[in-house]
């Protein structure tokens, strides 16, 4: 039932009455193609989705504000290479100081 999707291309089936109104969306200039459109669509979906599993859009909107309040900032980052050399360096170290 959960199958991986190949994301290079995926065909997606909708009714006729929906194929209309998005081309005429595209048609209207709000999306540069049915793929956009289809896309944002997808999105708006799964929007109302997660704020109806949270309890709401203002709890949706307030816990994406905090998620990103949260969010690593690169530049509080370190260089993985130097720590684990001064780590081992340290390592070194000790086992010197214990005569190992």
């Amino acid at each position: 039932m959960n199958r991986p999707v190949d994301q290079s291309q995926v065909t997606v089936r909708i009714s006729a009455e929906d194929a209309a109104d998005l081309q005429a969306r595209v048609d209207r200039g709000e999306f540069a193609s049915l793929d956009e459109g289809l896309a944002a669509e997808l999105a708006e979906l799964n929007y109302r989705r997660a704020a109806d599993i949270v309890g709401g859009s203002e709890k949706l909107e307030a816990l994406l504000d905090e998620l990103e309040a949260e969010a690593i900032d690169p530049g509080e980052c370190v260089d993985g290479r130097a720590f684990l050399s001064e780590m081992l360096a340290d390592l070194e170290a000790r086992a010197k100081a214990a005569g190992e």
